[in-house]
């Protein structure tokens, strides 16, 4: 008898780097682990879906820091450098493509799509549109269900 596949379903609602490098590495590893791994992306999440998204995730960092003008693009480019060099992690663009290639599902928020008047042409290959119940679907049938 053939043990069933867990599940891995992953919310990402920012297109910010410490939430889309979990969301993808994490959705990865679950693949390369056997398990079906999903990501809905909700809110500003779904941004990282649209075609040229990814490359326009930055990183905000914390406090007075955050709110100068320009620095999140400076903070963005030391953050990608660092977890290349230091850590071995690929581009944001890369992970995504990544991801496609061995298979996670990728699912983008039917209200977010509809409020931010966003159209499934805009959206990269392979993203399925879900409503709320088509998520609460996936999600009582994961394993895993983890908001990021």
């Amino acid at each position: 008898m053939q043990e069933k596949k867990k599940k891995v379903l992953l919310i990402c609602p920012n297109n910010t780097l410490d939430t889309v490098y979990p969301a993808l590495i994490l959705s990865l590893q679950a693949i390369r682990a056997g398990a079906e791994s999903m990501v809905f992306f909700t809110f500003d999440g779904v941004k990282v879906v649209l075609k040229n998204g990814i490359k326009k995730v930055k990183y905000y960092p914390k406090g007075f820091l955050g709110a100068i003008p320009g620095i999140s693009y400076l903070f963005t480019k030391i953050m990608i450098k660092l977890a290349e060099e230091r850590a071995f992690i690929p581009r944001p663009e890369e992970l995504l493509e990544m991801c496609q290639i061995e298979g996670v599902k990728f699912y983008a928020c039917l209200m977010t799509i509809q409020m931010m008047k966003i159209e499934k042409k805009d959206l990269i290959e392979g993203v399925e549109i879900i409503d709320a119940a088509g998520y609460m679907k996936l999600a009582l049938e994961a394993d895993i269900n983890m908001f990021i």
